[in-house]
Protein backbone atom coordinates (compact mmCIF):
# COMPACT_ATOMS: atom_id res chain seq x y z
CA UNK A 1 0.00 0.00 0.00
CA UNK A 2 1.72 3.27 -0.84
CA UNK A 3 0.66 6.21 0.59
CA UNK A 4 3.59 8.84 -0.80
CA UNK A 5 5.73 10.80 1.51
CA UNK A 6 4.31 12.62 4.52
CA UNK A 7 3.71 15.70 2.87
CA UNK A 8 5.51 18.79 4.58
CA UNK A 9 4.47 21.95 6.56
CA UNK A 10 3.47 23.35 3.03
CA UNK A 11 1.62 26.13 4.76
CA UNK A 12 4.63 27.51 6.34
CA UNK A 13 7.27 29.54 4.66
CA UNK A 14 10.29 27.37 3.41
CA UNK A 15 12.91 29.31 4.89
CA UNK A 16 11.22 29.84 7.93
CA UNK A 17 10.88 26.10 8.15
CA UNK A 18 14.22 24.76 7.29
CA UNK A 19 15.27 27.73 9.93
CA UNK A 20 13.14 26.02 12.78
CA UNK A 21 14.34 22.07 11.74
CA UNK A 22 17.98 23.16 11.74
CA UNK A 23 17.96 24.90 15.24
CA UNK A 24 17.68 24.42 19.14
CA UNK A 25 15.58 25.75 21.85
CA UNK A 26 17.05 27.51 24.52
CA UNK A 27 18.25 24.09 26.48
CA UNK A 28 20.21 22.82 23.30
CA UNK A 29 17.57 20.35 22.46
CA UNK A 30 17.10 19.62 18.73
CA UNK A 31 13.39 20.69 17.77
CA UNK A 32 13.74 17.97 15.06
CA UNK A 33 12.36 15.64 17.84
CA UNK A 34 8.88 14.25 18.01
CA UNK A 35 8.57 14.75 21.78
CA UNK A 36 9.64 17.96 21.40
CA UNK A 37 6.75 18.79 18.29
CA UNK A 38 4.13 17.01 19.49
CA UNK A 39 4.43 16.59 23.50
CA UNK A 40 3.86 13.18 25.06
CA UNK A 41 0.89 14.00 26.28
CA UNK A 42 -0.24 15.00 23.14
CA UNK A 43 0.64 12.36 21.49
CA UNK A 44 -1.04 9.89 24.21
CA UNK A 45 -4.46 12.27 23.49
CA UNK A 46 -3.81 11.27 19.45
CA UNK A 47 -3.32 7.41 20.53
CA UNK A 48 -6.52 7.47 22.13
CA UNK A 49 -8.92 9.39 19.86
CA UNK A 50 -7.49 7.82 16.84
CA UNK A 51 -7.66 4.06 18.89
CA UNK A 52 -11.47 5.09 19.90
CA UNK A 53 -12.48 6.04 16.03
CA UNK A 54 -10.60 2.77 14.70
CA UNK A 55 -10.34 0.41 17.20
CA UNK A 56 -6.86 -0.17 16.98
CA UNK A 57 -4.07 -0.14 19.49
CA UNK A 58 -1.46 2.59 19.21
CA UNK A 59 1.67 3.22 20.25
CA UNK A 60 4.33 5.77 19.59
CA UNK A 61 7.97 4.95 18.76
CA UNK A 62 11.09 7.64 17.98
CA UNK A 63 13.37 7.42 15.01
CA UNK A 64 15.24 4.48 16.78
CA UNK A 65 11.90 2.31 17.00
CA UNK A 66 11.99 2.94 21.47
CA UNK A 67 8.36 3.62 22.53
CA UNK A 68 8.20 7.28 23.77
CA UNK A 69 4.50 6.72 24.52
CA UNK A 70 2.56 4.70 27.34
CA UNK A 71 0.18 2.09 24.77
CA UNK A 72 -2.94 2.72 24.12
CA UNK A 73 -6.10 0.16 24.53
CA UNK A 74 -3.32 -3.14 24.15
CA UNK A 75 -5.97 -5.91 23.66
CA UNK A 76 -5.15 -8.24 26.75
CA UNK A 77 -3.37 -10.74 24.59
CA UNK A 78 -0.39 -8.54 24.08
CA UNK A 79 -0.42 -6.86 26.74
CA UNK A 80 -0.02 -10.35 28.61
CA UNK A 81 3.09 -11.19 25.99
CA UNK A 82 4.44 -8.35 26.32
CA UNK A 83 4.93 -8.41 30.28
CA UNK A 84 7.29 -11.53 29.11
CA UNK A 85 10.77 -10.12 29.37
CA UNK A 86 11.60 -13.14 26.14
CA UNK A 87 8.56 -12.05 24.03
CA UNK A 88 8.79 -8.60 24.95
CA UNK A 89 12.21 -8.49 23.19
CA UNK A 90 10.72 -10.15 20.17
CA UNK A 91 7.31 -7.43 20.12
CA UNK A 92 9.96 -4.72 20.41
CA UNK A 93 12.01 -5.78 17.43
CA UNK A 94 8.56 -5.94 15.84
CA UNK A 95 7.71 -2.51 16.08
CA UNK A 96 11.36 -1.45 15.27
CA UNK A 97 10.91 -3.29 12.12
CA UNK A 98 7.78 -1.70 10.85
CA UNK A 99 9.22 1.43 11.75
CA UNK A 100 12.03 1.13 9.92
CA UNK A 101 10.79 -0.19 6.85
CA UNK A 102 8.33 2.74 7.34
CA UNK A 103 11.15 5.41 7.40
CA UNK A 104 13.26 3.58 4.89
CA UNK A 105 10.18 3.71 1.88
CA UNK A 106 8.89 7.09 3.68
CA UNK A 107 5.58 5.28 2.90
CA UNK A 108 2.83 3.28 5.53
CA UNK A 109 4.16 -0.60 6.39
CA UNK A 110 1.62 -3.07 6.68
CA UNK A 111 2.59 -6.35 8.12
CA UNK A 112 1.80 -9.13 10.51
CA UNK A 113 3.67 -9.23 13.54
CA UNK A 114 5.52 -12.57 15.26
CA UNK A 115 2.28 -13.37 16.85
CA UNK A 116 0.40 -12.82 14.17
CA UNK A 117 -1.85 -10.06 14.51
CA UNK A 118 -1.99 -7.46 11.49
CA UNK A 119 -0.67 -3.73 12.49
CA UNK A 120 0.66 -0.85 10.27
CA UNK A 121 3.69 1.70 10.70
CA UNK A 122 2.77 4.93 9.62
CA UNK A 123 5.76 7.53 9.69
CA UNK A 124 6.22 10.68 10.79
CA UNK A 125 8.56 12.95 8.00
CA UNK A 126 9.14 16.44 7.73
CA UNK A 127 11.01 17.53 4.81
CA UNK A 128 12.92 13.66 4.23
CA UNK A 129 13.69 13.55 8.22
CA UNK A 130 12.34 10.50 9.73
CA UNK A 131 10.83 11.96 13.24
CA UNK A 132 9.26 8.16 14.07
CA UNK A 133 6.05 6.63 13.63
CA UNK A 134 2.68 5.62 15.35
CA UNK A 135 2.31 1.75 15.38
CA UNK A 136 -1.29 0.58 15.57
CA UNK A 137 -2.90 -2.61 15.04
CA UNK A 138 -3.11 -5.70 17.25
CA UNK A 139 -6.20 -7.26 15.16
CA UNK A 140 -6.50 -10.31 13.63
CA UNK A 141 -6.92 -10.65 9.49
CA UNK A 142 -8.01 -13.77 8.01
CA UNK A 143 -8.13 -12.42 4.01
CA UNK A 144 -5.00 -10.55 3.82
CA UNK A 145 -2.85 -10.68 0.87
CA UNK A 146 0.52 -13.29 0.48
CA UNK A 147 2.51 -9.90 -0.74
CA UNK A 148 1.99 -8.87 3.10
CA UNK A 149 5.11 -9.38 5.69
CA UNK A 150 5.05 -12.01 8.47
CA UNK A 151 7.62 -11.69 10.90
CA UNK A 152 6.85 -14.37 12.42
CA UNK A 153 8.93 -16.18 9.68
CA UNK A 154 11.90 -14.04 10.40
CA UNK A 155 11.34 -13.77 14.47
CA UNK A 156 10.52 -17.42 15.60
CA UNK A 157 11.03 -17.63 18.82
CA UNK A 158 10.14 -21.38 20.77
CA UNK A 159 9.50 -19.00 24.07
CA UNK A 160 7.19 -16.70 22.01
CA UNK A 161 5.33 -19.44 20.66
CA UNK A 162 4.89 -20.67 24.18
CA UNK A 163 3.32 -17.45 25.23
CA UNK A 164 1.14 -17.99 21.96
CA UNK A 165 -0.16 -21.03 23.06
CA UNK A 166 -0.23 -20.08 26.60
CA UNK A 167 -2.61 -16.98 26.21
CA UNK A 168 -4.75 -18.41 22.99
CA UNK A 169 -7.78 -17.90 24.55
CA UNK A 170 -7.22 -14.23 24.70
CA UNK A 171 -6.15 -14.05 21.29
CA UNK A 172 -9.71 -15.32 20.70
CA UNK A 173 -11.22 -11.87 22.01
CA UNK A 174 -8.94 -10.19 19.28
CA UNK A 175 -11.51 -8.72 16.30
CA UNK A 176 -11.27 -9.61 13.17
CA UNK A 177 -11.13 -6.80 10.44
CA UNK A 178 -11.02 -7.37 6.59
CA UNK A 179 -7.95 -6.45 5.05
CA UNK A 180 -9.85 -3.82 2.75
CA UNK A 181 -11.16 -2.29 5.67
CA UNK A 182 -7.91 -2.77 7.44
CA UNK A 183 -6.46 -0.72 5.03
CA UNK A 184 -9.35 2.03 4.97
CA UNK A 185 -8.27 2.82 8.48
CA UNK A 186 -4.60 3.02 7.73
CA UNK A 187 -5.52 5.75 5.09
CA UNK A 188 -7.31 7.68 7.44
CA UNK A 189 -5.03 7.13 10.50
CA UNK A 190 -2.04 8.45 8.08
CA UNK A 191 -4.23 11.55 6.61
CA UNK A 192 -4.84 12.41 10.23
CA UNK A 193 -1.29 12.07 11.37
CA UNK A 194 0.00 13.75 8.29
CA UNK A 195 -2.25 17.00 8.90
CA UNK A 196 -1.50 16.93 12.43
CA UNK A 197 2.34 17.36 11.98
CA UNK A 198 1.43 20.04 9.65
CA UNK A 199 -0.50 21.73 12.31
CA UNK A 200 2.50 21.26 14.67
CA UNK A 201 5.22 22.74 12.19
CA UNK A 202 3.29 25.60 11.11
CA UNK A 203 2.44 26.26 15.06
CA UNK A 204 5.90 25.60 15.97
CA UNK A 205 7.56 28.03 13.04
CA UNK A 206 4.71 30.65 13.97
CA UNK A 207 5.58 30.47 17.70
CA UNK A 208 9.20 30.90 16.88
CA UNK A 209 8.82 33.56 14.09
CA UNK A 210 6.88 35.37 17.33
CA UNK A 211 9.38 34.79 19.70
CA UNK A 212 11.95 36.35 17.38
CA UNK A 213 10.09 39.44 16.52
CA UNK A 214 9.34 39.85 20.33
CA UNK A 215 13.08 39.54 21.18
CA UNK A 216 14.00 41.81 18.18
CA UNK A 217 11.18 44.46 19.59
CA UNK A 218 12.41 43.74 23.18
CA UNK A 219 16.49 44.45 22.07
CA UNK A 220 15.22 47.64 19.87
CA UNK A 221 13.04 48.55 22.76
CA UNK A 222 16.05 48.70 24.99
CA UNK A 223 18.48 50.43 22.43
CA UNK A 224 15.93 53.42 22.39
CA UNK A 225 15.13 53.85 25.95
CA UNK A 226 19.20 53.66 26.18
CA UNK A 227 18.84 56.42 23.47
CA UNK A 228 16.44 58.47 25.08
CA UNK A 229 18.71 58.40 28.33
CA UNK A 230 21.50 59.26 26.20
CA UNK A 231 19.39 62.52 24.52
CA UNK A 232 17.83 63.05 27.68
CA UNK A 233 21.30 63.40 28.89
CA UNK A 234 22.20 65.88 26.18
CA UNK A 235 19.21 67.74 26.35
CA UNK A 236 19.92 68.48 30.71
CA UNK A 237 23.21 69.08 29.97
CA UNK A 238 22.52 71.58 26.83
CA UNK A 239 19.86 73.40 29.12
CA UNK A 240 22.66 73.68 32.09
CA UNK A 241 25.40 75.33 29.72
CA UNK A 242 22.34 77.24 27.83
CA UNK A 243 21.51 79.00 31.10
CA UNK A 244 19.13 81.77 30.16
CA UNK A 245 18.86 84.09 33.00
CA UNK A 246 22.59 83.91 33.23
CA UNK A 247 23.03 84.63 30.08
CA UNK A 248 20.56 88.00 30.28
CA UNK A 249 21.98 88.69 33.38
CA UNK A 250 25.52 89.51 31.66
CA UNK A 251 23.75 91.26 28.60
CA UNK A 252 22.09 93.67 31.16
CA UNK A 253 24.98 94.22 32.99
CA UNK A 254 27.33 95.36 29.88
CA UNK A 255 24.59 97.39 28.67
CA UNK A 256 25.21 99.17 32.04
CA UNK A 257 28.19 99.51 31.79
CA UNK A 258 28.17 100.66 28.05
CA UNK A 259 26.19 103.41 29.94
CA UNK A 260 28.29 104.51 32.30
CA UNK A 261 31.21 104.78 30.17
CA UNK A 262 29.00 106.63 27.72
CA UNK A 263 29.10 104.31 24.82
CA UNK A 264 25.89 104.65 23.36
CA UNK A 265 26.30 102.63 20.17
CA UNK A 266 27.11 99.66 22.25
CA UNK A 267 24.28 100.51 24.69
CA UNK A 268 22.27 100.25 21.96
CA UNK A 269 23.54 97.22 20.57
CA UNK A 270 23.54 95.47 23.72
CA UNK A 271 19.73 96.52 24.58
CA UNK A 272 18.88 94.71 20.70
CA UNK A 273 21.38 91.94 21.60
CA UNK A 274 19.49 91.63 24.70
CA UNK A 275 15.66 91.57 23.50
CA UNK A 276 16.95 89.05 20.73
CA UNK A 277 18.14 86.89 23.54
CA UNK A 278 15.29 87.47 26.03
CA UNK A 279 12.84 86.13 23.10
CA UNK A 280 14.40 83.39 21.83
CA UNK A 281 14.62 81.68 25.20
CA UNK A 282 11.13 82.74 26.36
CA UNK A 283 8.49 80.16 26.14
CA UNK A 284 6.44 80.80 22.91
CA UNK A 285 4.34 77.98 22.86
CA UNK A 286 3.46 76.24 19.11
CA UNK A 287 2.10 79.51 17.41
CA UNK A 288 2.56 83.25 17.78
CA UNK A 289 1.82 86.34 16.01
CA UNK A 290 3.53 86.72 12.44
CA UNK A 291 4.80 90.31 14.10
CA UNK A 292 6.33 88.61 17.03
CA UNK A 293 8.32 86.86 14.88
CA UNK A 294 9.24 90.03 12.18
CA UNK A 295 10.47 91.50 15.12
CA UNK A 296 12.57 88.58 15.63
CA UNK A 297 14.16 88.77 11.80
CA UNK A 298 14.34 92.62 12.52
CA UNK A 299 16.75 92.47 15.87
CA UNK A 300 18.85 89.86 13.88
CA UNK A 301 19.19 91.91 10.79
CA UNK A 302 19.87 94.93 13.43
CA UNK A 303 22.87 93.30 14.75
CA UNK A 304 24.65 92.07 11.71
CA UNK A 305 23.95 95.39 10.23
CA UNK A 306 26.14 96.57 12.92
CA UNK A 307 28.82 93.64 12.08
CA UNK A 308 28.80 94.55 8.03
CA UNK A 309 28.02 98.06 8.24
CA UNK A 310 26.84 99.98 4.76
CA UNK A 311 26.89 96.11 3.26
CA UNK A 312 23.77 94.98 4.43
CA UNK A 313 20.26 96.57 3.98
CA UNK A 314 16.71 95.44 4.80
CA UNK A 315 13.20 96.09 3.88
CA UNK A 316 10.35 94.74 5.79
CA UNK A 317 6.79 94.76 3.57
CA UNK A 318 4.45 93.26 5.73
CA UNK A 319 0.82 94.42 5.87
CA UNK A 320 -0.80 95.83 8.55
CA UNK A 321 -3.63 93.16 8.18
CA UNK A 322 -1.11 90.64 8.65
CA UNK A 323 0.66 91.75 11.83
CA UNK A 324 -1.35 89.24 14.15
CA UNK A 325 -2.06 86.29 11.88
CA UNK A 326 -0.77 83.41 14.42
CA UNK A 327 2.24 81.44 12.52
CA UNK A 328 4.59 78.45 13.74
CA UNK A 329 7.28 79.53 16.30
CA UNK A 330 10.65 79.90 14.50
CA UNK A 331 10.09 79.03 10.89
CA UNK A 332 10.73 82.12 9.73
CA UNK A 333 14.21 83.59 11.20
CA UNK A 334 16.47 80.47 9.50
CA UNK A 335 15.45 81.97 6.15
CA UNK A 336 16.77 85.51 7.06
CA UNK A 337 19.65 83.84 8.29
CA UNK A 338 20.18 82.13 5.34
CA UNK A 339 19.88 85.53 3.31
CA UNK A 340 22.61 87.02 5.16
CA UNK A 341 24.93 84.20 5.47
CA UNK A 342 24.89 82.72 1.99
CA UNK A 343 23.40 85.59 0.20
CA UNK A 344 24.74 89.35 1.26
CA UNK A 345 28.49 88.29 3.30
CA UNK A 346 28.94 86.24 -0.10
CA UNK A 347 29.27 89.26 -1.64
CA UNK A 348 32.18 92.04 -1.40
CA UNK A 349 29.67 94.60 -1.80
CA UNK A 350 26.93 92.99 0.40
CA UNK A 351 22.84 92.97 -1.05
CA UNK A 352 19.53 93.73 0.62
CA UNK A 353 17.17 91.26 2.33
CA UNK A 354 13.69 91.70 1.94
CA UNK A 355 10.91 89.99 3.73
CA UNK A 356 7.23 90.46 2.02
CA UNK A 357 3.72 89.51 3.01
CA UNK A 358 1.00 88.84 1.22
CA UNK A 359 -2.31 87.28 1.46
CA UNK A 360 -3.51 84.71 -1.39
CA UNK A 361 -6.93 83.67 -0.80
CA UNK A 362 -6.85 81.40 1.79
CA UNK A 363 -3.25 81.56 2.47
CA UNK A 364 -0.59 83.25 4.47
CA UNK A 365 2.71 83.64 1.71
CA UNK A 366 5.56 84.83 3.33
CA UNK A 367 9.14 85.87 1.14
CA UNK A 368 12.47 86.09 2.20
CA UNK A 369 14.71 87.41 -0.70
CA UNK A 370 18.38 88.55 -1.38
CA UNK A 371 19.92 89.97 -4.01
CA UNK A 372 23.35 87.85 -3.63
CA UNK A 373 24.97 85.24 -5.56
CA UNK A 374 21.86 83.08 -6.01
CA UNK A 375 24.70 79.50 -5.17
CA UNK A 376 22.04 76.39 -4.83
CA UNK A 377 21.76 74.10 -1.83
CA UNK A 378 25.05 71.61 -3.51
CA UNK A 379 26.79 74.71 -4.30
CA UNK A 380 26.64 75.40 -0.42
CA UNK A 381 27.41 71.79 0.40
CA UNK A 382 30.52 71.90 -1.84
CA UNK A 383 31.86 75.23 -0.48
CA UNK A 384 31.43 74.34 3.20
CA UNK A 385 32.14 70.11 2.92
CA UNK A 386 35.41 70.30 4.82
CA UNK A 387 33.87 72.56 7.56
CA UNK A 388 31.35 69.74 8.18
CA UNK A 389 29.17 70.80 11.65
CA UNK A 390 32.02 73.53 12.35
CA UNK A 391 30.19 76.59 10.69
CA UNK A 392 27.61 78.82 11.49
CA UNK A 393 25.98 77.44 8.04
CA UNK A 394 25.42 74.36 8.82
CA UNK A 395 23.22 75.35 12.28
CA UNK A 396 21.60 77.81 9.81
CA UNK A 397 20.67 74.86 7.69
CA UNK A 398 19.75 72.52 10.55
CA UNK A 399 16.90 75.23 11.43
CA UNK A 400 15.51 75.34 7.68
CA UNK A 401 15.29 71.56 7.46
CA UNK A 402 13.16 71.86 10.86
CA UNK A 403 11.14 74.93 9.99
CA UNK A 404 9.81 72.70 6.89
CA UNK A 405 9.45 69.93 8.69
CA UNK A 406 7.03 71.77 11.37
CA UNK A 407 4.85 73.28 8.25
CA UNK A 408 4.52 70.09 7.11
CA UNK A 409 3.46 68.02 10.69
CA UNK A 410 1.33 71.09 11.72
CA UNK A 411 -0.89 71.57 8.22
CA UNK A 412 0.17 68.36 5.77
CA UNK A 413 1.52 67.93 2.50
CA UNK A 414 -0.41 70.64 0.97
CA UNK A 415 2.12 73.36 2.85
CA UNK A 416 5.64 73.62 1.87
CA UNK A 417 8.43 75.85 2.57
CA UNK A 418 10.48 76.43 -1.19
CA UNK A 419 13.32 77.77 -1.54
CA UNK A 420 14.56 78.99 -5.40
CA UNK A 421 18.12 80.20 -6.18
CA UNK A 422 19.17 81.86 -8.97
CA UNK A 423 22.95 83.59 -10.06
CA UNK A 424 21.37 86.54 -11.86
CA UNK A 425 17.99 87.07 -9.05
CA UNK A 426 19.52 85.64 -5.86
CA UNK A 427 17.77 83.76 -3.48
CA UNK A 428 14.41 83.56 -2.39
CA UNK A 429 12.55 81.07 0.37
CA UNK A 430 9.08 80.94 -0.13
CA UNK A 431 6.63 80.20 2.92
CA UNK A 432 3.10 78.96 2.39
CA UNK A 433 0.68 78.78 5.38
CA UNK A 434 -2.80 78.44 5.97
CA UNK A 435 -4.83 81.72 7.16
CA UNK A 436 -6.92 81.27 10.37
CA UNK A 437 -5.69 77.77 10.75
CA UNK A 438 -5.47 77.30 14.62
CA UNK A 439 -9.40 75.73 14.52
CA UNK A 440 -8.07 73.22 11.68
CA UNK A 441 -5.03 72.30 14.03
CA UNK A 442 -4.71 68.78 15.33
Amino acid sequence: MEHGDLFPADRVEPDLLDLYLNSADENGVNKLDIIYLFGKEKLENIQKSLSKATGLAFVTVDFRGEPITESTSFCHFCSRVRNDPSAFERCKSSDAFGSIQAAVTKKTNVYFCPCGLLEVAIPIIVRGHYLGGFIGGQIRCNDAPDTVSRLSSVMHSNRSEESIHQYQDLMDEIPVYSYEKFLDIANLVFLVINQLTENEISQHVQEDALKKKIKKCQSLNQRYLKENMQKTRELQEAKVNCNEFEILDLLTSLMNLSIIEHAPRTSAFLGVLTDYARYKYAEKGTFVPLADEVEQAVRYLALQQEKLGDRLAFSIQIPAEMQLEPIPTGILLPFVKNAVYNGVMLQKEGGMVTIRGTQRGQELVLEVMDNGPGISQAEIDIRYELYKDMHEGYFIDLGMQYAREKVKQLFGDAYNIVTESSHTKGCKSTLILPEHHEEGIE
